[in-house]
C-alpha cells in the first residue's frame, strides 16, 4: 500500500514538473517566433527607432487599429474590416478615409471629380495614418480638386483589384483616374496565381460539417501554442530555402503573365469609359541597398530573402506595356520603409507627387 502511494506520488511530481517545463518552454519560444518580432513594433523603442521619440504614441494607436481582422466582400472575397479608429478609418464599402479624427469615413461617389487608387497593403497604408498615405497625400496636392478614394487593402493582388474596379463601375459613374499599385503581392505570394489568400480557407469552411467543429477547436489550441509555432516556422523557412534554390523562369512567368493581362484589360476598360490609368510598378525592397536610409530593424529586411519577386520584378520589366510607371528604382535620401514592404509617409508623399505629374493633374507641389 505503501509503494503504490510512494509510485502515485513519484507520477504526480513528474506529470507537474513536465507541466511546469512545458509551460516555461512554450513561455520561452515566443521569443524566437518571427511573429514576435513584428509584435515589437508596438514597442517603444522600435517605435522611437522608426517614427521619432515624439510619434511614439500615435504610432501605437496606428498600429493597433491596423491589426483587425478582413471582412468578406462580394467576388474578391475579402477587403479591410470597417473601422473608425483615430489614425485608420474604414467605410463600410472597405475604402479608406484620408483625414484623421472623423466621426463618418465617406463612401466613393464615382464621377470626373474623383480618382479611384488600388493596390495591396502598402495602398492601404499600413504603418501609417489615415492622411500620410499615397492616396491622402495626391488628394492634399491637388487642394480639393479630386477626391481620391483608397480602395487598397492587405494581401490584394492585380486580379482582385481588376474584378474591384469592374464591380464598382456597375454601382458608380466612371472616375477621372485610376491609379494601380503592383508588383510585391504578385510575385511574393505564395498561393497559386488563379487564389487569393484566402481562397482555401473559403473552400474548406464551405465543406466543412458540423462534426468537424470541435475538432478544429482543439486543433486551433494546438497550433497556437508558441512551441508549436516555432517549429512550423522552422520548417516554412526551410521549405522557403528550397523553394527559392527550384525558382524558375516558367513558375514566375504565370505570375508576371497575370500582372500585365491585367494591366491590359484594365487599360481597355479605361478607354471605354474614357477613364485615365496609370499602372505603376511599385518599389520593392529588392536591392542591396533598399533598406540603407530606413530605420528598419534586422528581422524585417528581406534582401536576401524575396528572390522571387526579384525574379518577377526582372521578367516583368522585360515584357511591360511603356505606359507603365516603373517605380522599382526609385529610392530617396530620407527613410523609404517602416518595417518590411510597407512605405513611411515621406516615401508616399514621393510617390504621389509622381502620380500627379504623370497623370497630368496638374504640377506636383
Amino acid at each position: 500500500m505503501l509503494k503504490k502511494f510512494f509510485i502515485n506520488n513519484i507520477i504526480k511530481s513528474f506529470i507537474l514538473i513536465f507541466l511546469i517545463l512545458f509551460i516555461a518552454v512554450n513561455k520561452i519560444s515566443k521569443r524566437f517566433l518571427d511573429q514576435y518580432n513584428f509584435e515589437t513594433r508596438t514597442m517603444p523603442n522600435y517605435l522611437e527607432k522608426v517614427y521619432g521619440k515624439e510619434n511614439i504614441e500615435d504610432y501605437q494607436t496606428v498600429i493597433s487599429e491596423q491589426s483587425g481582422m478582413l471582412d468578406y466582400k462580394p467576388f474578391v472575397e475579402f477587403a479591410e474590416k470597417k473601422k473608425l479608429g483615430k489614425f485608420t478609418s474604414v467605410s463600410d464599402f472597405g475604402n479608406r478615409c484620408n483625414r484623421n479624427s472623423i466621426s463618418k469615413c465617406e463612401l466613393p461617389k464615382g464621377g470626373k471629380k474623383e480618382i479611384w487608387m488600388f493596390g495591396g497593403s502598402t495602398t492601404f497604408g499600413y504603418g501609417v495614418k489615415n492622411d500620410e498615405t499615397i492616396a491622402a497625400s495626391i488628394e492634399r496636392h491637388l487642394n480639393g480638386d479630386y477626391r481620391v478614394i483608397n480602395f487598397g487593402a492587405g494581401y490584394y493582388f492585380s486580379t482582385q483589384e481588376r474584378i474591384l474596379f469592374n464591380n464598382l463601375l456597375l454601382e458608380f459613374p466612371a472616375p477621372h483616374s485610376v491609379i494601380f499599385l503592383d508588383g510585391v503581392n504578385d510575385f511574393y505570394r505564395s498561393y497559386a496565381y488563379n487564389q487569393t489568400f484566402y481562397s482555401n480557407n473559403i473552400k474548406y469552411k464551405m465543406s466543412k460539417t458540423s462534426g468537424d467543429d470541435l475538432r478544429d477547436y482543439f486543433k486551433e489550441r494546438y497550433y497556437r501554442l508558441n512551441i508549436v509555432r516555432l517549429i512550423n516556422e522552422f520548417k516554412f523557412k526551410k521549405q522557403k530555402i528550397n523553394i527559392n534554390k527550384s525558382l524558375d523562369d516558367k513558375k514566375i512567368s504565370e505570375l508576371v503573365n497575370v500582372l500585365i493581362n491585367n494591366q491590359k484589360i484594365n487599360q481597355s476598360t479605361g478607354q471605354n469609359y474614357n477613364i485615365k490609368i496609370l499602372n505603376i510598378l511599385q518599389p520593392a525592397p529588392i536591392f542591396d541597398d533598399s533598406y540603407s536610409t530606413s530605420k528598419v530593424i534586422q528581422e524585417f529586411k528581406l534582401n536576401d530573402k524575396i528572390a522571387k519577386v526579384k525574379l518577377g520584378y526582372e521578367l516583368y520589366l522585360t515584357q511591360k506595356d511603356d505606359s507603365v510607371l516603373n517605380l522599382s528604382e526609385l529610392m530617396i535620401k530620407e527613410p523609404m520603409y517602416v518595417d518590411t514592404f510597407h512605405y513611411t509617409p515621406k516615401f508616399n508623399d514621393v510617390m504621389a507627387n509622381i502620380a500627379i505629374m504623370k497623370l497630368e493633374l496638374k504640377n506636383a507641389n
